[in-house]
């Protein structure tokens, strides 16, 4: 009995990430997510108070997935070139097997819904909350091994060829390829390295 809440909470969030992705945020009705779910409305809001908190659970769901996926084969013994390379590497070969997931994160970090989320987890204050491993590689290894630039030019300067290329896989504008999302890492790394 106590699985039932747990397989239906975990269904609503599946079904609201798919639904989301795909439709954005306001045209996903709760009707329609219900339906996807194979719950009903009310079911909904026993799990989330509304919308604005199911949308951030959703968020919370693919941020800690992803985080895990990313730093779980990531060698600390490595120089900070090939460990920042490889978390590259990793983000992008994550988001690329994981459209639904890119595409609900393109959106959430682009409405209002995440701008706040933003402002924290990647501002200059963020170096004291290390869970990113982006933001904790910055903060780790900012003695001598990177420039000295705004801590948003670092995140532009990675996150931007990342976002650009992955969005443009999705297209079918170009083939995120083995030799590409290497070429890529490093090119990520060229730009923030002293």
């Amino acid at each position: 009995m106590s699985n039932i809440p747990e397989s239906k909470r975990a269904a609503i969030l599946y079904a609201a990430l798919e639904l989301f992705a795909e439709s954005g945020f306001h045209s996903a009705p709760m009707s329609r997510l219900a339906s996807l779910a194979d719950v009903g409305v009310g079911s909904i809001y026993r799990y989330f108070a509304d919308k604005d908190e199911l949308i951030h659970a959703v968020y919370e769901q693919v941020d800690d997935a992803l985080q895990r996926d990313i730093i779980k084969s990531l060698d600390s013994t490595l120089s900070p070139r090939s460990q920042f390379i490889q978390l590259v590497a990793n983000l992008i070969y994550y988001l690329k097997a994981h459209s639904r997931e890119f595409k609900f994160l393109e959106q959430y970090y682009n409405s209002p819904y995440g701008i706040e989320k933003k402002r924290v987890k990647f501002s200059p204050e963020a170096f004291v909350d290390q869970s990113n491993p982006i933001v904790s590689f910055y903060a780790n290894n900012v003695d001598g091994a990177l420039k000295g630039m705004l801590f948003q030019l670092y995140l532009a300067l990675t996150f931007g060829p990342i976002i650009l290329l992955v969005r443009d896989s999705l297209s079918g504008l170009v083939v995120l390829d083995e030799a590409l999302i290497q070429q890529t890492s490093e090119a990520c790394w060229s730009a923030i390295k002293a």
